[in-house]
């Protein structure tokens, strides 16, 4: 059987299923800004947020952990009134399974899951996932501001370097889910998770 014919199904994250997930991050993102994918820093960033547990999707196909959506959660604070958000990070599908949907589905699902938990959502997408993101309606507010300084130059400028020649785009945009970019704007609209129709409704 073909991984395209092994029938997929999605569920909660569990526990148990995190040396799945790493070796899944591994597989389909590399080892990460911080040179490897260890189980501590992946407790530290999705189950001890002060803000609260990330929610997780995954998808199985074959008794494999296929397919991961993570949001983390975040608080904003605007004129006194706290914004509940969430940030869609660590997307992640098995080179194997790849154009099977399985992103746009654990993204959808968890939109869903979601809904009356958070007043925002947002991302900054790299080059594979903006497309995606996209299509499904989610837009672009503008690009992250970048500011660093510079330990050790030689070594910057060579990266710097490197990366133009690679094309790198620079940081990369901002985007957040369809018709929620009013809330921070507002703070009245409702949640929405569909694409807004001709009259600015979900």
């Amino acid at each position: 059987m073909t991984t395209a014919q092994l029938a997929l199904a999605t569920r909660p994250f569990r526990d148990e299923d995190e040396e799945q997930v790493l070796a899944l991050l591994r597989a389909s993102l590399g080892p990460g800004p911080a040179g490897e994918r260890s189980p501590a820093f992946f407790r530290w960033k999705h189950l001890a947020n002060p803000f609260g547990p990330s929610l997780m999707l995954v998808a199985e196909a074959g008794g494999r952990i296929v397919g991961l959506r993570a949001f983390l959660r975040w608080r904003f604070e605007l004129d006194g009134r706290e914004v509940r958000a969430v940030r869609a990070v660590d997307t992640a599908t098995h080179p194997d399974h790849q154009g099977r949907g399985i992103f746009r589905r654990l993204t959808l699902e968890a939109l869903d899951a979601l809904r009356g938990e958070a007043d925002l959502v947002f991302n900054t997408p790299n080059g594979k996932s903006l497309p995606g993101y996209l299509k499904m309606g989610w837009r672009v507010v503008g690009r992250v501001p970048v500011s660093l300084r510079v330990r050790r130059p030689l070594r910057f400028l060579r990266g710097s370097v490197g990366r133009r020649e690679a094309g790198d785009p620079g940081p990369p945009p901002a985007v957040t889910a369809p018709a929620v970019g009013d809330v921070l704007a507002r703070l009245r609209a409702p949640w929405r998770a569909g694409p807004p129709d001709a009259s600015g409704g979900a």
